[in-house]
């Protein structure tokens, strides 16, 4: 019995012993079938170009043109209630005939979108809606491509409850680029706490026509200036680009768009080549050497040549002359102004000179979407010009890491959007960037005086304070020029306030109130300036046109003729002195 033993463990022992290649055989067959069954671009230790080509290879022209469509995201998702998201139908509907390869503004909240405090996003909200529509992208359709969030940030993440900082010409004003790279790091961890990706911004554009109405959002008429602050905010917003906490960033917009003839938006630019060069591109130069992953163009031509069908500008000067490696948008239907601009008998045609140029990405979407496939049967672009596109914007794609991780966490977004730390680095940029143009003796006033009129539009009218490209506030949130007389004076001192007329509305306007309230105080702080329009219908209790153009048809807010934010000038009058 003993010997039976024996010799039946020795025979399962020889057999253990005899089987062990062919498990660690076929273990090792089934890692490499796992490896081999797993596509190229979905191996994350794999060359980018290799994920490139290998997803480019596996793609339909429909999908292809699909990923280099940037439609409007306001309608992709439906607010269920102050906590819960879900993807809209439209937005199933759009990504079940192509998926998309980029939204712009799904968060975006001001006037003209008609998303309120109530109706918008808070940032945890606005991650779940985010990782909503990214999980469909990557789990609903085909090849599981992860979308492309972008929205505005020329001065924080135009969306609610973010960090609202000072405007163009104020951070201009600082002449401080460090803290141009903080701002520009604090606006690059909110947009990418939320989950989007690119943030539209700095505006880069050379302001010599004082005409023009977007002075407010560069930095003003110096290139060098600009060329210097620009490329700050650009590091700081993309910082490490796979390190899930930045995004890419956008310069705007490309080329000479702030010296439009006669001051009118988008108008067609006449400038030499030595101005364009030395003076116009230097800060776009600048950025891109610095690291700058996207480019906008502008919707003006220069020297009869839209800069959005540029082939000299797009390709020779940027990529080949700058080395620039990233993508480039078109502005919001640029592309549909190049027939405009006579420069294509169609949309059809402008769509195709667009991407032969070296435009890339279709904001609206709409031009490249409904033409780029007639375009390649009629031989208008060739598969190339096609690939070449959908390529670039996979490279940074792939260079996020949003193959890997296409998600955010919800709780970080409320932790770091409006935080004390960059609420503290706006307030910073505001103080640095005030300018004191002249005073006689009269300020520092004394907090003692009798009455103080505080006095114009502005001075009471918390949005028009904040500039263009802002979301709505809580009005707890913000600190107007009255709330702040009546904050810094004695309690004995009388401040009267009368507003005396809007900002354009004619209708309203009591200048007799103004004079007599200005006369019977010792000081008066005076506030004028523009204020933001943005819808057919703007908010007349604000001190803003009654009407406004709306595109398409006439003007948007981000299409020519109808840029005003709210820029405020204060002037402060001693009645004791006269000054």
């Amino acid at each position: 019995m003993k010997h039976s033993r024996q010799g039946l463990m020795l025979l399962l022992l020889a057999a253990t012993l005899a089987s062990q290649p062919a498990v660690a055989q076929n273990r090792a067959k089934n890692k490499n079938k796992t490896i081999v069954d797993t596509p190229v671009y979905k191996q994350a230790s794999r060359p980018i170009e290799e994920r490139v080509a290998d997803l480019l290879s596996r793609m339909t022209i429909e999908e292809k043109i699909a990923q280099l469509r940037c439609p409007l995201g306001l309608e992709m998702y439906t607010k269920t209630s102050d906590k819960s998201v879900e993807v809209s139908q439209k937005f199933k509907d759009i990504m079940s005939k192509a998926p998309i390869g980029s939204f712009w503004a799904v968060l975006r909240a001001d006037p003209w979108t008609q998303k309120t405090l109530e109706t918008g996003l808070y940032p945890e909200l606005a991650a779940k809606a985010i990782n909503a529509l990214q999980k469909y992208a990557v789990e609903k359709t085909r090849l599981g491509i992860p979308i492309l969030f972008a929205e505005e940030t020329s001065h924080g993440h135009m969306a609610i409850g973010t960090t609202v900082y000072p405007t163009g010409l104020s951070c201009a004003s600082t002449w401080n680029a460090d803290l141009m790279h903080s701002m520009g790091d604090a606006m690059g961890r909110e947009v990418r706490s939320q989950g989007s990706n690119v943030g539209y911004g700095p505006v880069l554009d050379v302001a010599r026509e004082p005409r023009w109405s977007r002075m407010e959002e560069g930095f003003g008429e110096d290139p060098w200036l600009t060329s210097v602050l620009g490329p700050a905010i650009v590091q700081g917003m993309q910082g490490e680009a796979s390190d899930g906490q930045h995004v890419f960033s956008t310069l705007k917009h490309l080329a000479a768009y702030g010296v439009p003839m006669g001051g009118h938006n988008g108008n067609t630019v006449q400038v030499g080549e030595r101005t364009l060069r030395s003076e116009l591109l230097l800060p776009f130069e600048k950025a891109v050497k610095a690291g700058a992953a996207t480019v906008m163009t502008s919707y003006n031509t220069v020297e009869g040549v839209p800069c959005t069908s540029n082939r000299k500008l797009l390709t020779d000067m940027l990529r080949g002359e700058w080395g620039f490696k990233g993508f480039t948008y078109s502005d919001l239907y640029s592309i549909e102004t190049i027939a405009s601009n006579g420069a294509a008998h169609d949309n059809s045609e402008g769509a195709a000179l667009a991407l032969k140029a070296g435009l890339d990405m279709d904001i609206g979407g709409d031009a490249f979407g409904n033409n780029l496939k007639t375009e390649l049967e009629k031989g208008g672009i060739s598969n190339a010009d096609l690939d070449r596109a959908v390529a670039n914007v996979f490279t940074l794609k792939f260079s996020q890491g949003l193959f890997e991780n296409p998600y955010v966490n919800p709780k970080t977004a409320k932790q770091v959007c409006r935080s004390a730390e960059h609420r503290a680095i706006a307030e910073k940029v505001a103080e640095e960037g005030t300018v004191l143009l002249k005073n006689d003796g009269v300020l520092p006033l004394q907090k003692n005086l009798k009455r103080i009129a505080v006095i114009g539009p502005n001075a009471d009218t918390p949005y028009n304070q904040l500039g263009d490209y802002t979301a709505p506030q809580a009005r707890e949130a913000i600190v107007n020029v009255l709330d702040g007389v009546k904050a810094a004076v004695d309690k004995q001192t009388e401040v009267v306030y009368a507003k005396g007329c809007a900002v354009r509305d004619t209708t309203s306007a009591d200048i007799p109130a103004a004079v007599s309230a200005a006369e019977s105080a010792d000081a008066v702080v005076l506030v004028v300036g523009a204020a933001h329009c943005s819808r057919k219908r703007c908010y007349k209790e604000d001190g803003q046109a009654a009407r406004c153009g709306i595109y398409p048809g006439q003007n948007t807010p981000d299409e020519p003729g109808n840029r005003q934010g709210g820029r405020s000038a204060y002037g402060v009058v001693s009645r004791r002195t006269g000054r």
